[in-house]
């Protein structure tokens, strides 16, 4: 999904997307999918809320910003080789959630819940 360009610019580009804000994207899509479906008015609407870990080679960035777009109620960044290590461990996690078949597992969400990172408004 195309967000518009924050302000204006030389060339038209739109804000750039972290995997987490692509999730919720994609989780009010299907959720409005399923209403058009059942014959109910379209009610999921995406926070655009955004989580990162960047490798860096032996270091990296780690940033959450609630949502991406300012105004913002969170907006938090550090630095340093735990975020490599972290995005390691992420990898690792990520690739056995797919091999089991499970997108969300309920510890995952109840996590994310209580640091108040939601996917869905």
């Amino acid at each position: 999904m195309a967000i518009p360009p924050v302000e204006a610019m030389p060339i038209p580009t739109g804000a750039p997307k972290t995997g987490f804000m692509i999730e919720s994207m994609v989780t009010a899509t299907a959720h409005n999918i399923r209403a058009e479906l059942d014959g109910k008015a379209p009610a999921g609407k995406a926070t655009w809320n955004a989580i990162c870990l960047a490798d860096m080679g032996d270091t990296g960035i780690a940033f959450v910003a609630l949502p991406q777009i300012p105004p913002r109620n969170v907006n938090w960044f550090s630095e340093g080789k735990w975020v490599h290590l972290a995005k390691v461990a992420f990898e690792k996690y990520f690739i056995r959630k797919m091999k089991k078949g499970t997108s969300e597992p309920f510890y995952e969400k109840y996590v994310m819940n209580m640091l108040g990172i939601t996917k869905l408004k």
